[in-house]
């Protein structure tokens, strides 16, 4: 990760789970993280990638969304069980979903979950579980993100669908996007919506869902992360290369990567960046 076209990381930090990583998030206030491994461990770990907790549980968790305070999480074990956790990644509620969902989103505070069905369509929740509402949806979402400054969700699905909507249930926008999509990513202060769209780059889209910019890069886009300002956006691509761009999509940084990216993570400011690969690795980069 120290070679490569542009500046490299200063450093360089990792972390191995003891299996292949399932699920992965970054919470924006605290600094910490939550990893989830194919044997059903959860780890939090502090900014530097150290374990300070660990869990086991059942059964293995597919997905998993924290608040940006840390105090809160929500995982997805199997198709459609929801488990409440706490900032000591213990477990204080469950939920069976009545179908198989295809992506989940926690609000900056945790108190509101948006979880999607596989089939089309949303269940929002409140912080125990509770149900709140539903809204229909064109088509299944696959991506999706709370804002920070309100009750509003961007989302996507794997293709033909890009929308914004409200809780406790409310379609504020829906628009058609014409290629497929690999990952969402949002830059909060300015409330735009990065989607990895595979052969055609990284496509951005202002407040309305109408396109603001499109980035071209080599390679097949597939990962995505963006800083809260939009000064840093993280990008991968099926062939493992790894790109860091500014503000406007020029170049900061390019390397190859030897294993493919699962995940990517950007710092608040844009200070350091996290690359999951698939092997069970992780790692903080440091500019």
């Amino acid at each position: 990760m120290n070679q490569g076209a542009g500046k490299a990381p200063d450093s360089v930090l990792s972390f191995r789970a003891e299996a292949p990583i399932t699920a992965f998030s970054g919470m924006r206030e605290c600094g910490d993280f939550v990893f989830a491994d194919e044997l059903g461990t959860l780890y939090r770990l502090d900014p530097l990638l150290n374990v300070t907790l660990l869990t086991r549980l059942q059964d293995s968790i597919q997905r998993l969304v924290w608040s940006d305070t840390g105090q809160s999480g929500v995982a997805l074990l199997g198709k459609n069980i929801l488990a409440g956790l706490n900032e000591k990644i213990k477990v204080l509620w469950s939920v069976e979903l009545p179908f198989a969902c295809s992506a989940l989103a926690i609000d900056p505070f945790g108190k509101y979950l948006l979880a999607a069905s596989a089939d089309s369509g949303v269940l929002l929740l409140d912080e125990r579980g509770k149900k709140l509402g539903t809204i229909e949806t064109i088509r299944p979402l696959a991506f999706a993100e709370f804002l920070a400054s309100e009750p509003v969700i961007l989302a996507a699905a794997e293709h033909g669908l890009i929308g914004a909507y409200g809780v406790p249930g409310k379609v504020l926008w829906q628009e058609t996007v014409w290629s497929s999509v690999g990952d969402l990513a949002v830059i909060q202060k300015q409330g735009l919506t990065c989607l990895a769209a595979l052969n055609h780059g990284i496509q951005v889209f202002n407040g309305q869902g109408q396109t603001a910019a499109t980035i071209v890069l080599e390679g097949t886009v597939n990962r995505i992360a963006a800083s809260y300002n939009g000064n840093q956006i993280l990008a991968a691509t099926v062939e493992h290369q790894l790109y860091r761009l500014d503000a406007e999509g020029q170049m900061l940084w390019a390397a190859n990567s030897e294993h493919p990216v699962q995940a990517l993570y950007s710092h608040p400011l844009g200070k350091s960046g996290v690359v999951v690969l698939d092997k069970g690795t992780a790692l903080r980069l440091e500019w």
